[in-house]
């Protein structure tokens, strides 16, 4: 699902180069979604707020006898975390993702912060901008800069910070959905650990230093460094147990990883780690699908550098999918970026 977006596309790739047999099927609302064309057929489906959402997915498992669900978009968790249970007892049909426990507390960045709290993990201390007593608290506390956020915000959106008393007031509101945080110095950079995690074990971590742009990673690197945080992350990913991937980002304050965001799903990195070595949607399908043991991977060092690259659709495909909902063999020319098909 959500084949149009940046998690979506990811996925696709690790898809095409999986090394066994399958069909891909990609569902976006939006005919013009590039993944439309990174897979064998596209189906446009309602947006997720609509009342025929889960229905529609149900059809499209009958009708196509789907074996696995891979989410591509975080609006869709809540609702597919819930009827994880039915589709595999009913359909037989795998969707990847972890319980409603784990998607709220990684969809909640104050619920992130009191389950690391709770569990004795380090944690950046955060009060919601609701309650003017506990701004004054964390004033107290830590004093200034701080970080307010969306506490179910993403990709960096909607980060402001907080200079001083006058600002800190300033964000007080009743009905404010802002979490106040600690201010994380990204001096010694951030980080994002991707972890695959079944029957609570984590059986694979790979862990990236990144640059950020617009929210995204657009540089990441792994060294002898970047991995000495694993020992710190595995423990909270077999904590929060999670079914499958998880990703955890963090910046460094006192030489621990403080975990300021969780994402209980793929991630936008999950294409970046198969540079290093690791197909994470690989190898979640061959242990569901095939029951193939996950193995340690072997990990190299070295730099992604992301760059653009552009697909044209005719437009006899893009209208008979626009007009239909569904394009069997989708046709695209792929452009590389030095424009050769």
């Amino acid at each position: 699902t959500g084949a149009g977006a940046l998690l979506g596309q990811g996925i696709l790739r690790l898809l095409q180069i999986a090394d066994f047999s399958k069909k891909i099927y990609t569902a976006d609302p939006d005919p013009r979604s590039t993944g439309h064309w990174l897979g064998d057929y596209a189906i446009t489906i309602p947006k997720v707020n609509e009342n025929n959402y889960i229905d529609s997915i149900r059809k499209i498992v009958v009708d196509y006898n789907i074996d696995a669900i891979l989410i591509g978009t975080d609006v869709e968790l809540p609702i597919l975390s819930k009827y994880k249970d039915e589709f595999l007892k009913k359909y037989n049909c795998k969707i990847i993702i972890s319980s409603e426990e784990v998607i709220n507390i990684a969809n909640d960045k104050f619920l992130t912060a009191a389950f690391l709290e709770k569990n004795n993990f380090p944690f950046p201390f955060s009060v919601m901008a609701n309650d003017k007593e506990k701004l004054n608290e964390i004033e107290r506390k830590l004093g200034f800069p701080l970080f307010a956020k969306p506490f179910d915000g993403a990709r960096s959106l909607g980060i402001k910070k907080i200079e001083n008393h006058e600002e800190l007031m300033e964000i007080y509101h009743p009905n404010s959905n802002l979490v106040v945080q600690q201010f994380l110095s990204e001096t010694q950079g951030e980080y994002t650990s991707g972890c695959v995690v079944v029957k609570g074990e984590c059986k694979a971590i790979v862990t990236l230093k990144r640059d950020l742009r617009d929210g995204n990673t657009y540089r990441a690197y792994r060294d002898a460094e970047t991995s000495k945080y694993d020992k710190y992350i595995i423990p909270i990913a077999e904590k929060l147990n999670p079914d499958g991937p998880v990703n955890f980002q963090f910046r460094i304050f006192n030489d621990k990883p403080i975990i300021f965001e969780i994402n209980g799903r793929f991630s936008g990195t999950t294409p970046l780690r198969h540079f290093f070595g690791f197909n994470e949607v690989e190898a979640l399908l061959k242990y569901y699908l095939f029951d193939v043991e996950i193995e340690v991977p072997i990990l190299q060092n070295g730099i992604v550098l992301r760059a653009w690259s552009d697909l044209f659709i005719d437009e006899n495909q893009f209208e008979k999918l626009n007009d239909e909902n569904n394009l069997e063999n989708p046709d695209a020319v792929f452009y590389n970026f030095n424009l050769t098909k």
